[in-house]
């Protein structure tokens, strides 16, 4: 049992591991007073550099697990979520209880698949196996391996409607990155309790962006 009354909880992207690009640890230094939680959603194998995928509601599940832990080490504290891009996806599907805050960071608006796809299609290395195991080759040279439950689980996933939703129980924010080359250009205007901020920056809010978004972060967190 600990004593912070605040704590953030991270839940991050597709494929990737909970400190990918820095972008939860820059967030995390902000609070100095505040209770983190970071944690994997996927399996990390270091000898050969991949990532397992596991499927999305499996992913929700360890969020949700999270979440219970999270209460039970701090006792009536005050609990946000900060997500990224398909982490925003994880959070509604798990519906979470008793946050206070939730903010997406570039979240998708629906589950595209050959947008996500075609991301990887090009790089040598990459197998897509819709009945078996499929191979992404990485930007950094690790390899992700996506299994056919993880594709078969996203079919049927409407993230605005995921949304909407998960507006009734928590203050949602969603946090905008104007030149998004992941998502490209990304609409929420028909959420209706939902407040939508704007960063200049790409899909990991890299350079200025980041900075910027740490006080756009900062100043949500602090209210």
């Amino acid at each position: 049992m600990q004593s912070n009354k605040h704590v953030i909880i991270f839940s991050h992207g597709f494929g990737v591991r909970k400190d990918a690009r820095g972008l939860f640890t820059d967030i995390a230094d902000e609070f100095h007073d505040v209770g983190k939680v970071m944690f994997d959603y996927n399996v990390f194998e270091e000898n050969n550099n991949t990532i397992i995928v596991r499927p999305l509601d499996e992913q929700a599940e360890v969020l949700r697990e999270v979440l219970l832990e999270t209460k039970k080490i701090y006792p009536g504290a005050v609990i946000d979520i900060v997500a990224h891009s398909q982490g925003g996806v994880v959070v509604a599907l798990s519906k979470p209880a008793g946050v206070r805050k939730t903010i997406l960071l570039a979240p998708p608006v629906d589950m595209n698949f050959d947008r996500m796809v075609g991301m990887f299609k090009s790089r040598p290395g990459t197998l897509i196996d819709m009945n078996g195991v499929s191979r992404l080759s990485r930007k950094d040279g690790s390899i992700t391996l996506v299994p056919a439950s993880y594709f078969d689980g996203r079919k049927n996933i409407k993230p605005m409607e995921l949304y909407e939703e998960l507006s009734n129980t928590t203050e949602l924010i969603i946090v905008k990155a104007s030149e998004d080359e992941v998502l490209g250009d990304t609409d929420f205007s028909k959420l209706s309790r939902v407040k939508v901020l704007n960063i200049d920056g790409d899909h990991n809010f890299t350079g200025e962006a980041r900075k910027k978004l740490l006080e756009v972060i900062g100043g949500i967190v602090s209210a």
